[in-house]
């Protein structure tokens, strides 16, 4: 059977057609699929980026941490070992000495303290009499001796306790004063 040509034309631009909504079809749908890659690879990329601010951030912090433990090193050498009191009481001494003030030191209870872990505060009233400039120098050598302690209350009141300084041996004036301090010292 042989066709006309009038009917091979038809085929033919019928083939085209379909050959045509072919090519669009899958054109559209490439360019869906590129579209939607790119979306994708877009979205990559901002996480990409994201992820590489969090890790600057990270080694920030990380640097900001070993810094800081460099320092906090030489704080666990600054608390007292919670079984050598005595060493605390002796260092009350030397300072009282080195201040040129009478000394009285007591164990305040620390009983609700036993029980803690980590840095738990031993606590002391300490009773100092001597000069007004004396007292201040014994109160900063104490907070700044090689233990870490706070003076958390203090009272200072005008007479130094004449009799008491004589026996010890230490001069006393009429100007003295009288200081009571509340000491707060950490143990490890």
């Amino acid at each position: 059977m042989t066709l006309s040509y009038k009917n091979k034309l038809y085929i033919q631009i019928g083939v085209l057609i379909i050959l045509m909504a072919v090519s669009a079809w899958g054109s559209v749908s490439l360019f869906g699929r590129i579209t939607q890659a790119d979306a994708t690879l877009s979205d990559a990329q901002k996480e990409l980026a994201s992820l590489s601010i969090q890790q600057e951030q990270i080694a920030s912090i990380a640097k900001e941490y070993e810094s800081a433990y460099e320092r906090f090193v030489p704080l666990e050498e600054r608390l007292l070992p919670r079984e050598e009191r005595l060493r605390f009481i002796m260092l009350v001494e030397q300072l009282a000495a080195e201040a040129e003030v009478f000394h009285e030191i007591n164990a305040a209870d620390d009983a609700p303290t036993a029980a803690a872990k980590g840095a738990s505060p031993l606590y002391f009233n300490i009773t100092i009499s001597g000069g007004f400039p004396s007292v201040l120098r014994f109160m900063y050598l104490l907070e700044n001796s090689r233990y870490f302690s706070a003076v958390e209350k203090v009272q200072i009141t005008q007479g130094g306790g004449l009799a008491a300084q004589k026996k010890e041996g230490v001069t006393s004036s009429p100007d003295d004063v009288r200081a009571q301090l509340s000491i707060r010292t950490y143990t490890r």
